[in-house]
């Protein structure tokens, strides 16, 4: 279940930049064809339409994710601003912290909504490329992700157990 959240998460994300990517170079008269998002739009062989339909979803999630991570960005706040006062219960906070999570909730059902919106846009071809290009991706970003975190367990342990930091 973590391992598909994840999937659908990464593609939500990595669509969402390819298109505002692609909205910048389109919008600043640039021709496309040196970066991996637009290789990745090349490869797909999209039709103007669909790149039309991609602008427009993607204008619009764009909207929407920015307003939901602004609300739980504010209720956040309130409720680290509540946590520092020494009278407080969890009974005070726990309305916050449902709106919290409430936010949260809609924030991942609309990256769903975005993804099978992308999925109706491509061709069910353009689309198992598209899951294939991002995997491969991602795979690229965790190993070098993976890498620095082995490196950051390192410091805490003793001296002769640390690996030199080249």
């Amino acid at each position: 279940m973590k391992k598909t959240k994840s999937i659908i998460i990464g593609l939500a994300l990595v669509f969402l930049t390819v298109s505002v990517v692609y909205a910048q170079r389109q919008g600043q008269g640039q021709e496309r064809g040196s970066g991996p998002k637009e290789r990745i739009l090349k490869e797909l062989n999209l039709t103007q339409q669909q790149k039309e339909k991609l602008e427009e979803n993607r204008k619009a999630q764009h909207e929407e994710m920015m307003k939901l991570h602004t609300a739980i960005k504010e209720k956040q706040a309130k409720l680290q601003e509540a946590l520092k006062n020494p009278a407080v219960t969890r009974a005070i906070i726990e309305p916050l912290v449902n709106e919290i999570k409430s936010l949260q909730t809609q924030l991942i059902d609309h990256r769903i909504n975005g993804i099978f919106a992308v999925k109706e846009i491509l061709t069910p071809e353009q689309f198992a490329k598209f899951q294939q290009m991002t995997e491969k991706r991602e795979e690229g970003r965790k190993g070098s992700f993976q890498g620095w975190r082995g490196r950051r367990k390192d410091v805490g342990q003793n001296q002769e157990h640390q690996k030199p930091l080249r």
